[in-house]
């Protein structure tokens, strides 16, 4: 019995050894190809060969790095060593078990190795015909391994099953199409993926639904008609073990989301409190946000781990070595002379990567920090032509600044034929910040289609930006007809700095739907076709940046991806909710304008006149001279807590009887103007706030009780830089409002000059801009300065009328003055 116990323990103790072995480090620089060796830095001898395989040297401070591929195609790279965290299955003490680290606690044994797809919190497939595509990227060890697509779905009720059908694509290779058959609950089904359909980098999913409805054939039932895309319970599972280790830069890529569609870098900082190593871990999350390139991605940081990494999350660990050493026993002995980055197995984990960036001191590691980010930062100056949205529409969108045409085949709409009631389909466009056609101006959709005889008049083909409806085109002839470059107008004024979804509908009535025989919902004859020979036209529009607009930053960047200065960023406090609100924020800011922003952190607010300044924190925290020039409430510092109950009970607002007499409405000039409003509101679609000479001044904003977040914009005093403040009650709601407008929906919602977040599955709202600053961007031109004046007139009309009254009267002086010289009398 005694021998056996000494060969347990050490078979144990040998267990325990291997790991706690120097890992080599992540080499960060570029590629090389296999039979390559490798080549130490300059003014540095090569480390001697590991009788294993040869691992690259440490990592120095300028060692240039290779930036991320935009193909998916990529070419797999020699993988170095693992390093791994040292075993828990140490020799237990006499009358304890071992413990396995298999499944280590927090992380539920469920989600082990799922890698989730949808990258939104929900996805339903509307309608009679609907699909959705967006991109994943996997790692080269991923892509080779036997993968299981688990799919799990439910459907509306009225859903016809034998006519209806639920398709999947993967890399335009179909993987399932089955009907859809799941009204009562949520059905699963577990999907071999061929070998060969995953790709090492980029991979394009595609879901479709084409759905007919049981019994109704009007218009109005196709709406009825959904089916819902599980994304707890769709996701990928791959046969090999260690598919869920990165060992490449390009692997940061490979994160993926969580069961929620959410991204999250969660950084462990141990000397989190220095305020000198604040600037270097903003530009670290930039380059990580450029990185992982993913629609709903939030930074955390953490002075110590609080808990293993779940799916769709990246922990990575920044620090000197004699800070790190506490919580990395397996740290690289390479960290103590040069600074290092490193792939380690996540301490307690089962194969879960945590990125290490060590050295042996804050100066190194800044080094190696910028070599990170160089490689992911886009340029500042450099023209870019397209949108970065593959990872949620599966395709770029083009970036439009002048006049320009584009096919829908171009857009990702290739021709189509339609057997249904209300067609739909979809495409984005991009335009730039200094987009100013809000008031006047049109684009143009070149329609090719046709319909067959059995559409009736009273159809039509309706257009749609934003969400908002731009064109209808009735189709008043029967007897069908071809389309050939139908011209449809779509005013600009829905158009906005950024990401813009253009929809197109067709709403498709005939005989044998108003008689609805039965059986008549699964007729597969074609009404309506769509060509790709289709053009989206965008005129020569106006550009001029105006100041505050949150929709430029949200869409661009706009104004902080342009200047080479720092950005100044005021922080209320240096923890770790404050930290994580602005590192979330920078990194959606990073995306949107594909450009690392630098920043210059500052707790002290006097030194931000004159630049661009962000401002984090809690409202208590803020000057009183910030919040005035963000035109917010100075009371609202006493008024505005968590509790929602203000602290100043004693002052009452004035009560008097004109008061009274305005909610009564009986002031007689009141009711005149109302009238008069309502007359040129219901004929002319006038409202009064049009009919001004100039733009209102904004009033000072209070925000409401409920409210846990405010994003504000304004001019600084000196109007030569842009204030945009994240203010909350308090740190708590600082963090969750943050996280909040992480998401991609939320985060594109963002326009005017505040944007007020309440929580509790609220919506979102603004608070419009009234008086804004013109910014120029363009250099002068007599072109760009008249669609300029265009739009400005357009949108304060009572000026334009002014200045035509005044042209009359000019005209009619100038006319007498001159028939004043002529005739007899001269």
């Amino acid at each position: 019995m005694m021998k056996k116990a000494l060969a347990i323990a050490v078979l144990l103790f040998s267990a325990g050894i291997a790991p706690a072995q120097t890992p080599a480090p992540f080499n960060m620089g570029p590629e090389r190809p296999q039979n390559m060796p490798s080549l130490a830095p300059p003014g540095q001898q090569p480390p001697p060969p590991r009788p294993a395989s040869p691992a690259p040297g440490p990592v120095q401070t300028q060692i240039p790095l290779s930036p991320p591929r935009a193909s998916g195609q990529t070419t797999p790279s020699p993988a170095p060593p693992r390093a791994t965290a040292p075993s828990s299955a140490t020799p237990a003490p006499a009358g304890q078990a071992a413990t396995s680290p298999r499944q280590p606690a927090g992380l539920p044994a469920e989600l082990a190795g799922r890698h989730f797809l949808v990258p939104e919190k929900s996805l339903r497939l509307n309608g009679e015909a609907d699909q959705r595509s967006w991109s994943i990227y996997l790692t080269p060890e991923q892509a080779a391994a036997p993968a299981k697509l688990n799919l799990g779905y439910q459907n509306s009720i009225v859903v016809a099953p034998e006519v209806s059908e639920l398709a999947v694509t993967i890399n335009d290779v179909p993987v399932y199409a089955n009907p859809i058959t799941s009204p009562d609950q949520i059905s699963d089904r577990v999907l071999d993926i061929p070998a060969g359909v995953l790709k090492a980098g980029i991979n394009f999913v595609r879901f479709r639904a084409d759905q007919r409805h049981r019994t109704d054939c009007t218009i109005e039932s196709t709406f009825e008609l959904w089916t819902d895309i599980d994304p707890q319970r769709t996701f990928l599972t791959f046969g090999a073990s260690g598919t869920n280790r990165l060992s490449r830069l390009d692997d940061i890529r490979a994160v993926g989301v969580d069961e929620e569609g959410n991204t999250r870098f969660r950084l462990i900082v141990p000397a989190l409190d220095q305020l000198g190593a604040t600037d270097m871990l903003m530009r670290l999350t930039q380059g990580l946000a450029l990185m992982g390139g993913m629609p709903n991605q939030s930074f955390t940081f953490e002075k110590t781990p609080s808990r293993l990494p779940k799916p769709g999350e990246l922990a990575i660990f920044v620090g000197t070595r004699d800070e790190l050493r506490p919580l990395l026993p397996a740290l690289p002995a390479a960290a103590a002379n040069a600074a290092v980055a490193s792939f380690l197995d996540y301490p307690g984990s089962d194969g879960a990567s945590a990125l290490v960036l060590s050295g042996p001191s804050w100066p190194a590691l800044e080094g190696l920090i910028e070599s990170f980010v160089a490689a992911t930062d886009g340029s500042a100056t450099q023209r870019r032509e397209t949108l970065s949205t593959q990872a949620w529409h599966g395709r770029d969108t083009p970036f439009l600044f002048s006049n320009a045409a584009i096919d829908f085949a171009q857009l990702g709409i290739d021709s189509q034929e339609f057997a249904g009631r209300l067609f739909r389909t979809r495409f984005t466009i991009g335009v730039p910040a200094d987009f100013y056609a809000n008031a006047y101006g049109e684009a143009r959709i070149l329609l090719d289609a046709a319909y067959t005889a059995d559409v009736q008049p009273g159809s039509h083909i309706d257009i749609f930006v934003n969400g908002d409806i731009a064109s209808t085109v009735p189709i008043t002839s029967s007897g069908g007809a071809i389309l050939r470059h139908l011209p449809i107008k779509l005013t600009l004024q829905h158009f906005k700095p950024g990401v813009n979804t253009i929809t197109v509908e067709a709403a498709l009535l005939t005989r044998q739907d108003i008689a609805c025989a039965p059986g008549s919902t699964a007729d597969s004859k074609p009404r309506f076709a769509l060509f790709g020979s289709s053009q989206f036209q965008m005129p020569d529009f106006a550009r001029i940046a105006q100041v505050p607009n949150l929709a430029a930053t949200a869409g661009t960047g706009f104004p902080y991806r342009i200047g080479a200065e720092p950005v100044s960023m005021f922080l209320g406090r240096i923890d770790e909710q404050t930290l994580s609100a602005a590192a979330t924020f920078l990194g959606k800011m990073s995306i949107a304008s594909h450009h690392v922003v630098p920043v210059d952190v500052t707790i002290s607010a006097a030194r931000v006149a004159g630049t661009n300044a962000l401002f984090i924190g809690s409202i208590s925290e803020f000057p009183a001279n910030i919040l005035t020039q963000l035109k917010i409430d100075q009371e609202s510092r006493n008024s505005w807590n968590p509790a929602g109950v203000s602290s100043n009970t004693s002052a009452r607002p004035s009560l008097t009887l004109q008061d009274w007499q305005q909610r009564a409405g009986n002031n007689f000039f009141s009711q005149q103007f109302r009238a008069l409003g309502d007359w040129a509101k219901d004929n002319f679609d006038l409202s009064m706030a049009m009919l001004r000479f100039a733009p209102a001044t904004d009033e000072l904003y209070k925000p409401p009780q409920t409210a846990k977040l405010i994003i504000a914009q304004e001019s600084d005093p000196t109007e030569l830089g842009t204030w945009t403040a994240i203010i909350s009650p308090d740190s708590a709601s600082l963090a969750e409002g943050m996280q909040a407008f992480s998401a991609r929906e939320e985060w594109d919602r963002l326009k005017g000059r505040i944007m007020v977040y309440e929580g509790d599955g609220k919506e979102l709202h603004d608070v419009p801009v009234s008086w804004f600053r013109f910014m120029p961007t363009q250099p002068f031109s007599p072109g760009n300065a008249r669609l300029i004046a265009a739009n400005w007139l357009s949108d304060n009309i009572m000026s334009y009328a002014l200045l035509l009254a005044a042209g009359g009267v000019l005209l009619g002086l100038a006319t007498g003055g001159l028939l004043s010289l002529l005739g007899r009398n001269k």
